[in-house]
C-alpha cells in the first residue's frame, strides 16, 4: 500500500513543481525519492537506478545527443544557415503549415527529447507572426509526435504490435486514421493564435539556401535510420554546417562550446534515472495489483492504468513494456482496436505528462511557462483521447468487459 501512495505521492509533487516552474531536475529527482523511499527497499532501489543511470548505454546515448543536438541549433543559428532556411522555406509554405512540418520533420527522428532539434528552426518564424513562448512549445510538441500513428520506424508502434501479436502493417493501418485526427486538433488550436496564414516573402537564396540549409539535418536523420547512434550521427552534421559556410576551426570551436546546454543534459539524466526508480521499485506493478484486486472493471483499468502510466513513465515505450504485458490477459480474445484503447491512453498520457522530455527540453528552450501551455495541450490531448476511444469503441463493436 505504502508503494501506491508513494507514487501517487511522488506524481502530484511533480505536477506541483513544475507548475510553480521548479527546476525540472529538481522535480523529478524530488518523485524519484518519493518512491524509492516507499518502496519494499529504499536503499537498493536507489543504488540500483543509480548504477543503472550511470551505465545505461540509452542514457549516455541521449545525454550526449542533447548535448550536439544544441550545439547543432546554436552553429546553425550563429552561422546564418538557419534564417536562410527558415526564409527559402517561408516563401514556399503557408505559416501554419511550415511551424507544423518543421517539428513533424524531426519528429522521425525517434529519440527522447528530439523536439529540441526543431524548436530552433521554428523561432525565427514563430518570433514574426508574434508567437508567445508557451504558443511556440505548443506547436513544437504537438506536432512532433504526429507519427505514433503512421510511422514504419516508430519504436512505440513497433513495440505495441509485437507484445500484442499484430503485424506492424496490421497494427498500423488500425491507428491511421488518428494521424488525421491529431493534425486537425493541431490546425484547429494552431489557427487560434496563428493569424497569418498566408506564404510569406522567401529569401533571394532561393532552393539553393534551402538545400545548404536542409544538408547537415537529413544528413543527421539519414544516419540515424540507418543504424548510427544518434550522437555520432549529429558530429558530421555539426561539422557540414561549419564547412558549407566556411566557419574557421577556432571560430567553430568557440561555436560548440557556446552552444552547449548543460541544463538540458542534467535533465536528460535525471529523467533516465526516474524511469530506472519506478522500474526497480515496481511500483506501478503494485498499482495494477491493487486495482485488479478491489474488482475494478476492465474498462476503467484500461483507461485509468495507461493514462498513469504514460503520465509518470517519461515514455510511452516504457510504459508499454510494463504495463501491456500484464493488461493483455486480462482481455482475452482481444482485438486491434481493444489493444488501441490502452495505446492511446499511454501516447495521451505522455504527451501532456510534465515529465514528457520533449515538453520539457522545449519549455527550458523557449522559456515557456508549462502552466501557459498546458492552456493548449491539455485540450489538445484530451481531445485527441476522446475521439481515438469513440474510434476504437466504435470498431470494436461495444465496450471491452
Amino acid at each position: 500500500m505504502l508503494a501506491i501512495l508513494g507514487v501517487l505521492a511522488a506524481f502530484a509533487v511533480i505536477v506541483t513543481l513544475r507548475l510553480r516552474n521548479v527546476d525540472f531536475s529538481l522535480s523529478i529527482l524530488t518523485g524519484a525519492l518519493i518512491i524509492a523511499l516507499t518502496s519494499s527497499d529504499p536503499v537498493g532501489v536507489l543504488v540500483e537506478a543509480g548504477q543503472k543511470t550511470l551505465t545505461d548505454f540509452d542514457t549516455v546515448n541521449l545525454t550526449v545527443a542533447v548535448v550536439l543536438i544544441s550545439v547543432l541549433g546554436y552553429s546553425l543559428k550563429e552561422t546564418g544557415t538557419m534564417t536562410e532556411l527558415i526564409e527559402g522555406l517561408r516563401g514556399i509554405l503557408p505559416a501554419q503549415v511550415f511551424l507544423a512540418a518543421i517539428p513533424a520533420m524531426f519528429g522521425l527522428l525517434t529519440i527522447p527529447g528530439g523536439a529540441l532539434m526543431s524548436a530552433p528552426f521554428n523561432e525565427p518564424e514563430a518570433d514574426r507572426l508574434g508567437l508567445s513562448p508557451e504558443q511556440k512549445t505548443y506547436i513544437n510538441v504537438w506536432f512532433r509526435h504526429l507519427w505514433y500513428w503512421a510511422s514504419p520506424l516508430s519504436p512505440v508502434l513497433i513495440l505495441a504490435a509485437s507484445l500484442a501479436g499484430f503485424t506492424l502493417t496490421e497494427y498500423l493501418r488500425a491507428q491511421l486514421p488518428l494521424l488525421a485526427v491529431t493534425l486537425a486538433i493541431g490546425f484547429v488550436v494552431g489557427g487560434t493564435f496563428i493569424r497569418d496564414g498566408g506564404v510569406g516573402r522567401g529569401s533571394t537564396g532561393g532552393l539553393g539556401s534551402v538545400v545548404r540549409g536542409l544538408t547537415p539535418l537529413v544528413t543527421a536523420i539519414i544516419l540515424t535510420l540507418v543504424g548510427v547512434p544518434v550522437w555520432l550521427a549529429l558530429v558530421p552534421a555539426i561539422a557540414l554546417v561549419f564547412l558549407l559556410k566556411g566557419v574557421q576551426p577556432r571560430e567553430a570551436v568557440e561555436i560548440t562550446k557556446a552552444g552547449v546546454r548543460w541544463d538540458l543534459a542534467a535533465a536528460a539524466v535525471s529523467m533516465f534515472f526516474f524511469r530506472f526508480v519506478v522500474a526497480t521499485s515496481s511500483s506501478v506493478v503494485a498499482l495494477f495489483d491493487a486495482a485488479t484486486s478491489l474488482g475494478v472493471p476492465l474498462f476503467a483499468i484500461l483507461v485509468v492504468i495507461p493514462l498513469l502510466a504514460g503520465s509518470i513513465s517519461g515514455t510511452p515505450t516504457m510504459g508499454l513494456g510494463m504495463i501491456l504485458p500484464l493488461l493483455l490477459p486480462l482481455l482475452g480474445d482481444y482485438g486491434v482496436y481493444v489493444v488501441g484503447i490502452i495505446y492511446v491512453g499511454l501516447i495521451a498520457g505522455y504527451i501532456a505528462s510534465p515529465m514528457h522530455l520533449c515538453l520539457v527540453l522545449t519549455n527550458s528552450y523557449y522559456k515557456s511557462e508549462l502552466r501557459k501551455v498546458y492552456r493548449y495541450l491539455v485540450p489538445s490531448a484530451v481531445a485527441l483521447y476522446v475521439s481515438a476511444m469513440a474510434y476504437y469503441i466504435f470498431m470494436n463493436g461495444g465496450i471491452p468487459c
